[in-house]
């Protein structure tokens, strides 16, 4: 996939600058809470910030995108930024880890990366199944099982998406709730996408990674237990966190402790 092939952006930059970039995997959540990628463009000076965002690619015409062309697409748009002068750090928290490690390994073909992971997941048969059902269940109390994740994608993908549209407009009709369809049609539209990127993390089980071999940090308040796929334990550096963390959700402590880090390398 090239950029000209996609409609909507992956990367938008959030702060000035010209060298030593930051890049932030995260994405637009069903919340107004500030992100991690806001939260760093704020406190960081100095420093071109830039959000890593493809939810608006998977929520277009495209159900399904494999993670490696999302982060080639990535790349492909950075460099066109003209900002990529220096060092680089790429940073995700939770579910975007496996983005973020393509991203900062073709990055790291040109200059030095680091790939920082706060509290990184790898998302699994169960993870998107679990996820699945969460979602199912904000239209009603239908129980339906999550398709099998091992067909064609995009077809995985489509069958999720129509599971949901049943539901939502059995909902709607129970309720009176037709005017009320667009709304529901924007959330399923976020479901579908979000989904969909857990399903190309989970589809991306090749251990091959480029050539460029970003460095790799790892920051999780259970550094005993903490592991990166793909990659031996000495093949990463683990900064364990001090204070434990709310599951999925970032803080603006957890946002200082990465600033923090990153100015001080």
């Amino acid at each position: 996939m090239t950029h000209s092939e996609i409609d909507e952006l992956v990367l938008r930059r959030l702060s000035a600058g010209d060298a030593n970039p930051i890049l932030v995997a995260d994405f637009q959540a069903l919340t107004l809470a500030p992100r991690m990628s806001e939260m760093l463009s704020e406190s960081i000076q100095g420093r071109p910030v830039f959000q890593i965002d493809p939810i608006g690619v998977l929520t277009g015409a495209r159900r399904y995108v494999p993670l490696p062309e999302l982060a080639a697409t990535c790349a492909d748009e950075f460099h066109r930024f003209g900002a990529d002068h220096g060092p680089a750090f790429v940073v995700s928290h939770c579910s975007a880890a496996a983005l973020t490690l393509r991203v900062a390994d073709l990055l790291a073909s040109s200059r030095p990366v680091t790939a920082v992971l706060v509290q990184p997941a790898w998302p699994d048969d169960e993870l998107v199944a679990d996820k699945f059902a969460e979602y199912l269940s904000k239209f009603g109390k239908a129980t339906r099982a999550c398709p099998e994740l091992n067909g064609d994608p995009e077809q995985v993908v489509a069958e999720m998406e129509q599971i949901f549209r049943d539901e939502m407009n059995a909902l709607a009709a129970s309720r009176d709730l037709t005017g009320s369809m667009a709304a529901f049609s924007d959330l399923l539209v976020w479901y579908r996408g979000w989904l969909a990127f857990l399903l190309a993390c989970r589809n991306d089980t090749s251990t091959d990674r480029a050539a460029g071999r970003a460095a790799v940090t790892v920051m999780s308040d259970s550094p005993s237990t903490v592991t990166v796929r793909g990659l031996r334990k000495d093949a990463y550096q683990v900064c364990g966190l001090s204070t434990p963390q709310p599951a999925g959700k970032v803080t603006r402590e957890l946002a200082d402790i990465v600033a923090a880090y990153i100015e001080s390398h």
